[in-house]
């Protein structure tokens, strides 16, 4: 029986969404057929349009749409005749796509339009003489090096035919040349990364263009930017922070995608952390560790401190919260037949709550080994924070609901207290925390750098 009425509901539900569709696409063929007496032929194709796109099957919307968008194709192809006639040959192929398009675009409706193989042959004619005058104005624009002329008429040659010509290898030379240009004087005045930038763009577009390979290498080689990291050093009152951080910032800054930022080798780093250190103690003057770390390549120390690593966590809070369990009893009613009541009994339930926050802070400085100044300086803070709420109860979960303030029955907070019953009651760890918390700092820190190289190698 159950499974009888649910076929019968299905189909009465099938019958009205059907009913509800053809009633919509009649409604638009209504105004599509008042648009028609007004002689507003491009809104009735568009009312038809959407009286076919709710019922494909509406045979006055079909005829409508076959009427209407018939019109409005044939005016697009007037428009075509009248720029063809001016010679205003960019325009005329420009209005003739469209006609293409919207003729595509109702035919996927079901509705095939006529279209004229006269007016196909007369845009073939258009399009050559169009072609003609593009690649003439491009070729003129090539001449004076007004680059981005000629790339603008060689790209609308190609996007109406690919092989047009030499066009193809004329738009390399128009998008190209004045690419190597910038690169090459980028070069001149040592702006090493607007030249890689510039001649790394060319090469997308032709990576045999002139000698644009070997000058990107010398760009690179000697815009390159070496760092070494030296130990980092802990004012926290936690253990192995200080080698902790450093590993996470150098993970990160050897992911960088800077192709001028690179961390030199780990022997090196010891020697020229070394030579520094001694520096910093007196023992050797400044000059000595800029002069080792010139020797191996690097150009500047990262510094990194922890300043601060602070953990807070709360003791478990177990609160006594009112509720009630729902239960049913029988009864029987004028009928004589069994029912059953609803009845809810107090009870109580408990509910734990429990937090965590770390709050961490380091500095960064990044030391010329050049210069011997302090190219950057920067404190970075972070906090993170995790809590539980969860409940447990000692009776039948199933059955159980919140108190309103007022001692009733709170059954809108019911969902809220059963996903509580099914909250994890343990914290994130301390260590996942600090460490959550140590590789977004590495992250921040690389940014920092990279940043910075923008500066230093422009």
């Amino acid at each position: 029986m159950l499974a009888a009425r649910f076929i019968q509901f299905s189909w009465v539900l099938v019958i009205a969404i059907a009913w509800t569709g053809c009633s919509g696409s009649k409604a638009y063929v209504k105004r599509g057929l008042k648009m028609e007496e007004l002689g507003m032929m491009d809104q009735a194709a568009r009312f038809y349009q959407t009286a076919v796109s709710k019922n494909s099957y509406n045979p006055d919307a079909l005829a409508g749409l076959q009427r209407a968008g018939q019109w409005v194709l044939n005016d697009y192809l007037r428009q075509f005749d009248e720029f063809r006639m001016a010679h205003n040959r960019a325009r005329a192929v420009v209005v003739f796509e469209e006609a293409e398009a919207y003729a595509s675009k109702i035919e996927k409706l079901g509705v095939r339009l006529v279209f004229l193989e006269s007016a196909r042959t007369a845009f073939e004619q258009v399009k050559n003489a169009h072609l003609d005058e593009l690649y003439a104005d491009g070729v003129e624009a090539l001449e004076t090096e007004d680059f981005g002329t000629a790339l603008e008429q060689f790209s609308e040659i190609l996007r109406l035919q690919e092989d047009y010509e030499d066009t193809a290898a004329l738009a390399r030379i128009a998008y190209c040349e004045p690419l190597y240009r910038e690169g090459v004087q980028a070069l001149d005045i040592e702006h090493w990364r607007t030249a890689f930038t510039n001649l790394e763009r060319l090469m997308e577009r032709d990576d045999l263009y002139k000698d644009a390979a070997e000058l990107r290498a010398l760009a690179l080689e000697n815009g390159r930017f070496a760092m070494a990291l030296v130990a980092f050093e802990n004012g926290s009152n936690r253990m192995g922070m200080e080698t902790k951080l450093r590993s996470f910032v150098q993970q990160a800054i050897a992911k960088s995608s800077d192709p001028f930022l690179m961390l030199v080798d780990r022997e090196n780093q010891a020697l020229i952390l070394q030579e520094h250190q001694l520096a910093l103690s007196g023992v050797l003057d400044g000059s000595t560790s800029v002069q080792v770390g010139s020797m191996m390549g690097a150009k500047a120390i990262l510094k990194g401190t922890v300043v601060s690593c602070d953990v807070n966590t709360s003791r478990l809070q177990k609160f006594d919260q009112a509720g009630f369990e729902s239960y049913r009893v029988e009864r029987v009613n004028e009928d004589g037949k069994k029912v059953y009541d609803t009845k809810y009994r107090s009870v109580r339930y408990q509910e734990y709550t429990r937090s965590r926050s770390v709050n961490l802070t380091i500095q960064i400085q990044l030391i010329s080994l050049e210069t011997g100044k302090t190219e950057m300086s920067e404190i970075l803070t972070r906090s993170l924070r995790d809590e539980v709420d969860y409940v447990r109860y000692s009776g039948n979960a199933k059955y159980l609901y919140p108190a309103t303030s007022s001692g009733t029955v709170s059954r809108s907070g019911r969902s809220a207290l059963m996903r509580k019953m099914q909250n994890r009651t343990e914290l994130n760890s301390e260590s996942k925390m600090v460490d959550d918390l140590i590789i977004d700092c590495a992250s921040s820190v690389n940014r920092l750098v990279e940043n910075e190289l923008k500066r230093l190698v422009p």
